[in-house]
């Protein structure tokens, strides 16, 4: 599959002025002519999908943010793909029938505690991390390797950029803010600053939605990344972002109350990475994150919530590729974790306290006995000394190549410790499992890309109250098949793609005594998504049809348990990118143009609404830089 920067799309708007030459199956260069304007760090390349690992396509930051709807956020933009579900209320991920605690998010290969900007009550999040850091983001929705660890249901790994050899500099501004930031190249390394500061007073007096702010949402956010090659085959990356939240609105309803947030977050990681030579690749790494964060008005007029969270994460693996085809891997990690919290409401006073580790080892053996077929087992063994317990958790996967057609299945065993605040108030709880069962097909030919796959995933050791109390008795399953269909050529100048998922989720745990559907789950989920390139106009115009079945609900007066559901979920996005000039890009957004009044289930009989049914995006785009244009990725 084809890649392109921002700038080669909207380069590609201008006939006149680029050409593309193909050197080889594999690799594309592109050459613009021109005096100003220099592209020379540009370089595609191909590589075949790993559909074993249920990754149901290698897309490059570009294809995400010019997804009409997804505002720049990627992962609104992701919530288009099979088998993840809607969440306009969070904004989170959610992939087959799994909580958004089930989804861990993954940056160069270590594990980020807190991916998600933190919103007021029914307010969708946004990632923390731009988009256009990493050089391709490829979601494993399912029988990911157990090199992931701590992830019941999907994993996102995101990988940076290995070099940036040019050095440039932009800025930006837009109705909810202003940022910039660039890069600064030299002798095998480069480093580069991105600072953003986003504020919606602006926002708020055009278009408020239905929270009144006491004080308008501001975050201020400053992310820096050090690359250096050491070596021909070994290469440093240091990356660090540091980004402050504040706001003030009201909620409640008829108890109405100011609910008021102030946040710090950081992330920070460092990798030591040798890439395959010789038959040998190493990698080790380190990443810590830390969030601190108090609420006003958390529940009650006047109460005071505070938390506090951070992990060390530390990892290091090794594998090699022997001549007989074999490559033996494995690997050591551990989650080194602190939580604390308080609450004071009144008299009412409350903490708890809770340092869990979780170290872990695993290996895993590939075999490619002939061309068209690969086999890989593995095994993890897991310890976590909350509740001083070791688990062995088993993988096999298997592909089979049929000429341009894929066959797959996996199944495997995961864990998951429960989430923090459940360890705070029950420290023995023990990891939550979940087997995993998949199989698929895939198709590749000629810009087309189709993929199919059934899934059965089985819980057991859920977290559920029991007589007041947290126990480890819940359990549940979640099935259902996944459709994908991609088409970059039939159509000139258009790429279409078509997502389909059927789900079936039913659970007992936490507030749900019974087996029953969670309030989160929808049975049927679809996308459209269509992009059309007008090279006269220089402009992409791009179109997002999204749907989902209704959420369910529970209604005291029909028999059962979360026995009813609300009408269907449907939001038609509008997105439109202008190529101004080489140097300056527009680019405009609108989501649910229909004003469609969607609902995300029902509380005590009321409807459970977002804070804003639609959302409008205004940003422009420039390089300061006098031979670079501006590709929006600072980094």
């Amino acid at each position: 599959m084809k890649r392109f920067s921002l700038f080669i799309l909207m380069g590609c708007l201008c006939a006149q002025t680029l050409s593309a030459q193909t050197f080889s199956a594999d690799t594309i260069r592109l050459s613009l002519f021109s005096d100003t304007v220099t592209l020379d760090e540009v370089m595609v390349t191909e590589r075949r999908t790993p559909v074993a690992n249920s990754r149901w396509s290698d897309l490059h930051p570009v294809e995400l943010v010019s997804v009409a709807g997804s505002n720049g956020d990627l992962y609104k933009a992701l919530q288009t793909l099979p088998g993840a579900q809607v969440q306009g209320e969070t904004g989170r991920l959610l992939v087959r029938g799994g909580s958004s605690e089930e989804t861990q998010t993954y940056i160069d290969g270590l594990h980020v505690l807190k991916p998600y900007t933190s919103t007021g009550i029914n307010t969708a999040a946004r990632s923390r991390y731009s988009t256009f850091m990493f050089s391709g983001v490829n979601l494993a929705s399912g029988g990911v390797p157990l090199e992931y660890g701590q992830a019941l249901s999907a994993v996102l790994p995101l990988e940076t950029k290995d070099e940036s050899p040019v050095t440039k500099l932009g800025v930006n501004a837009s109705i909810v803010g202003v940022g910039g930031g660039g890069t600064r190249a030299f002798r095998r390394g480069s480093l580069s600053v991105d600072l953003t500061y986003q504020n919606l007073a602006l926002y708020d007096k055009v278009y408020s939605g239905r929270s009144e702010s006491e004080e308008p949402y501001k975050m201020f956010s400053a992310a820096s990344q050090f690359r250096h090659s050491l070596g021909k085959n070994l290469l440093l990356k240091i990356y660090g972002q540091y980004d402050r939240t504040d706001f003030g609105t009201y909620e409640g309803g008829d108890t109405r109350r100011l609910f008021s947030l102030g946040e710090d977050n950081v992330y920070v990681n460092a990798t030591l990475r040798r890439p395959m030579k010789e038959g040998w690749e190493w990698f080790a790494g380190a990443a810590f994150s830390y969030n601190k964060q108090g609420i006003t008005g958390a529940s009650q007029a006047n109460d005071r919530w505070e938390e506090r969270q951070q992990e060390l994460h530390l990892k290091a693996t090794a594998s090699h590729l022997w001549a007989s085809g074999l490559r033996i891997g494995g690997g050591m990690e551990s989650f080194i974790r602190r939580y604390e919290n308080s609450y004071v409401w009144g008299e009412i006073a409350s903490a708890g306290k809770v340092r869990p580790v979780v170290s872990a080892a695993f290996l895993s053996a590939t075999w490619f006995p002939w061309e068209q077929l690969k086999a890989e087992a593995s095994l993890r063994a897991e310890y976590t000394g909350q509740d001083k317990r070791m688990s062995l958790s088993p993988r096999v996967a298997m592909n089979y190549y049929a000429g341009d057609a894929v066959l797959s299945a996996t199944v495997g065993r995961y864990t998951q410790q429960a989430e923090f605040r459940y360890l705070a108030l029950s420290p023995d709880l023990q990891s939550s499992t979940c087997w995993q069962y998949n199989i698929g097909m895939q198709y590749e030919r000629g810009g087309r890309f189709g993929k199919a796959e059934a899934y059965y995933k089985d819980y057991d050791r859920l977290p559920l109250w029991e007589q007041a109390s947290l126990t480890v008795n819940g359990y549940g399953y979640s099935a259902g098949f996944d459709l994908f269909f991609l088409d970059r050529t039939s159509l000139k100048n258009v790429e279409y793609r078509l997502s389909y998922t059927y789900n079936l989720s039913r659970r007992r745990y936490l507030e749900y005594p019974e087996l029953t559907t969670p309030q989160y789950a929808t049975r049927h989920n679809a996308s459209f998504v269509i992009k059309w390139s007008i090279p006269r106009l220089r402009l992409i115009l791009g179109l997002t049809d999204t749907y989902a079945s209704g959420r369910p609900w529970h209604n005291p007066e029909r028999p059962g348990l979360m026995n009813d559901e609300v009408k269907p979920y449907n939001s038609l996005d509008l997105g439109l990118t202008f190529l101004l000039s080489p140097k300056v890009i527009l680019t405009t957004s609108a989501t649910n143009i229909l004003c469609r009044r969607n609902e995300f289930g029902r509380v005590d009989g009321r409807p459970v609404l977002a804070s804003a049914d639609h959302f409008f995006y205004i940003g422009v785009y420039v390089t300061l830089g006098k031979k670079a244009a501006y590709d929006v990725s600072n980094f």
